[in-house]
């Protein structure tokens, strides 16, 4: 199917076959996929925490409000952003390994390197934050694509206590959570839902 197609087509679907397991193989492929997604300055800071242990998926249900995907889909996926991508050493580690694959030359390097370290430099929680919840969101949504291109049903979720997540699963301060993501086998297709008319959403030159 083209990009289009899968849009179209695509449902968030909330009933699983709980005997369906996606393959370690075939997720790795999908999040391999998804991590080509554009991310500011290239620092790769959105990071995939896999849930598909039966105990963890039962923990969590309650702090996802019983929604019952949360155990029935093959796994839970929580989507993270990870803090420490904006230190100095991430962004100098990954520019200089471009550099060495033969990406570009050492100046186009330099440039790149202590433009995003000063970019970021000066930046609050709060900047840092918007930029891991824009760059992990890029990337969801090349997830569920390719997912659903796969043939996998799946159902982007923000029903959940964050807190209480988080200390569930031992995740840090290092870490924002920033949404779940359920992927199995649908057992009934997600139902449809209404768009504003394109007339609505688009602005030209000022709103």
């Amino acid at each position: 199917m083209s990009v289009r197609e899968t849009l179209e087509k695509r449902r968030s679907v909330r009933q699983y076959d709980p005997h369906y397991k996606i393959s370690p193989e075939t997720l790795a492929t999908l999040i391999e996929g998804a991590s080509k997604s554009p991310n500011g300055n290239n620092i790769q800071a959105t990071r995939y925490l896999v849930i598909d242990e039966p105990y963890l998926k039962n923990l969590l249900l309650p702090i996802a409000f019983n929604q019952q995907q949360v155990i029935e889909a093959s796994v839970l996926i929580v989507i993270l952003g990870d803090y420490q991508a904006f230190e100095k050493e991430n962004i100098i580690m990954i520019h200089e390994d471009e550099f060495q694959k033969g990406y570009f030359d050492a100046s186009v390097r330099d440039y790149l390197t202590n433009a995003a370290i000063n970019y970021y430099l000066n930046k609050s929680k709060e900047d840092l934050k918007v930029e891991l919840i824009r760059d992990a969101s890029l990337a969801s949504m090349s997830l569920v694509l390719l997912a659903n291109e796969a043939g996998i049903e799946t159902i982007t979720m923000s029903g959940y206590d964050s807190e209480q997540l988080k200390s569930a699963l031992n995740i840090s301060d290092r870490y924002l959570d920033v949404m779940l993501i359920a992927m199995g086998k649908g057992m009934k297709e997600g139902h449809k839902t209404v768009r504003h008319d394109v007339s609505k959403v688009i602005y030209k030159n000022k709103i």
